[in-house]
């Protein structure tokens, strides 16, 4: 299971209700796992070429020994740090390791996640810079080195849409996505703003979650104390069940649980904390930022002063205006 993805399942008390729901949505959410594409990837382009030459995708994803140390960061990128607790018993669930990187006009976020003592993940999401939506998802599950699964998705709406199927938004993301999304659907990273998010559950179907931000306050979390932006998640039940009673979706969507995140107020609005579920059945877990520091230096900057330039990739997809819809 990828713990490390945004998971939002509606937890309603009616065991018909719920039934119908899991039915229109699969267990994990997720699309067919397949293996991720060779060298001989019929993709093209030059960003799949740069993605096969930095071992995003290809062979040296899948291949028999890899170390968490397969992906790392360029040096002078700017590297945050997560970790994901349960509430209940304060049991660490993971620890993220997270940057972006500029493809031309695209930015790369890379998250490389420790689940346990053998085994982690990679992932990355191709975010165009200047529209919304996805391009690219690739994820990867290691145990002892070894690929156990792998997932890859492309944003091509003529090409993902089925025969019998409804159209799919253009700007579509996968089933999973990292917490940056959820700023990134915004008009602008403010109070007040709000936005759609998107994802892929089935080859036919789509769900949407509403996300709004209402307030700021100050937050402290390991990496310290900051000006926040809070930023709120919510599925959209009648993307989830469009052909039923509109007056049935109004008795479900109280319900429905809420995600709650919290942003850096200022550029490079890094992902401070998080609150609520993450997947199907889960337990209520806190995500926090514990730590950002540059690749490649000797000590972790405790600071957002110091690191001015090192975050053009995501100042590049949000800078504190509107991204156009």
């Amino acid at each position: 299971m990828k713990v490390l993805s945004f998971r939002f399942w509606i937890l309603i008390p009616s065991s018909t209700v719920l039934a119908a729901v899991l039915t229109l949505w699969p267990a994990v959410g997720r699309t067919d796992v397949v293996l991720a594409p060779g060298t001989e990837s019929s993709a093209g382009g030059a960003t799949d070429a740069w993605l096969v030459a930095r071992g995003l995708i290809g062979h040296r994803m899948i291949g028999e020994q890899s170390g968490t140390d397969i992906m790392t960061p360029p040096p002078g990128t700017e590297v945050d740090e997560t970790r994901q607790t349960e509430n209940r018993t304060g049991e660490i669930l993971n620890q993220v390791k997270s940057w972006n990187e500029m493809v031309d006009d695209d930015t790369i976020h890379i998250e490389v996640t420790t689940l346990s003592a053998h085994q982690f993940e990679v992932a990355f999401w191709l975010f165009p810079n200047h529209r919304q939506g996805c391009t690219m998802y690739q994820w990867t599950l290691y145990d002892h080195g070894r690929a156990l699964q792998s997932a890859f998705w492309r944003n091509d709406a003529t090409v993902l849409r089925l025969a019998g199927a409804s159209d799919l938004p253009h700007d579509l993301y996968p089933d999973s996505v990292p917490w940056v999304a959820f700023l990134r659907v915004l008009d602008a990273p403010r109070d007040g703003a709000e936005g759609m998010i998107y994802q892929q559950i089935t080859p036919y179907s789509y769900v949407g979650q509403e996300v709004w931000a209402n307030r700021s306050k100050q937050i402290s979390v390991p990496a310290g104390s900051f000006s926040a932006l809070k930023v709120t998640a919510q599925v959209d039940v009648a993307t989830v069940m469009p052909n039923w009673p509109r007056f049935v979706l109004h008795v479900i969507e109280p319900v429905v649980p809420k995600n709650t995140l919290y942003f850096e107020a200022t550029p490079p609005y890094r992902l401070l904390k998080q609150q609520g579920t993450t997947f199907v059945g889960g337990p209520e877990v806190t995500t926090e930022l514990i730590r950002f520091y540059i690749a490649s230096a000797a000590q972790p900057v405790a600071t957002t002063a110091a690191l001015t330039t090192a975050h053009a990739p995501i100042a590049a997809v949000l800078e504190g205006v509107s991204i156009p819809k």
